[in-house]
């Protein structure tokens, strides 16, 4: 009996340290995150860019169009999501609701490279918003 119980500590000692480091990991994937909790790490930011159209797929937008990052969270187990938002000039607004399916490719200053799959939706009223979904469990191609 004694010896199931340390085995059963040793176990839960061991499952505490590696959530433990999957956590720290996922905060020095993404620099100035701050947990939420014991859940996913948000970076506040303000972050005003020039988003390629490549990635909005809009019809009549030139090389870009400036969005801002509206929030960008990483979960402990690597997952990173960010999302963007701009507003699509008036002769450049499509008739009808748009939605665009593509890929990002991007290597931070650290080494980490993330493929994101991308969804663009963009409405007739102007709005248009950007999420790039990085997901470390399979379901994307992310590479160290």
């Amino acid at each position: 009996m004694n010896n199931i119980l340390q085995k059963i500590s040793g176990l839960a000692l061991f499952a505490g340290l590696a959530l433990g480091s999957t956590s720290v990991q996922a905060q020095k994937t993404i620099e100035t995150a701050v947990q939420q909790g014991n859940g996913a790490y948000v970076k506040k930011t303000d972050r005003t860019t020039c988003i390629r159209n490549s990635l909005l797929g809009i019809p009549k937008v030139g090389y870009c169009l400036t969005m801002s990052q509206v929030k960008f969270i990483v979960t402990p187990s690597g997952n990173a999501t960010s999302v963007w938002a701009g507003t699509v000039p008036v002769a450049a607004r499509p008739a009808q609701r748009l939605i665009y399916k593509s890929t990002w490719k991007e290597t931070s200053d650290d080494g980490i490279t993330r493929i994101f799959d991308t969804i663009a939706v963009t409405e007739p009223d102007g709005s248009v918003k950007l999420t790039l979904t990085d997901k470390k469990n399979g379901k994307s191609k992310s590479a160290k």
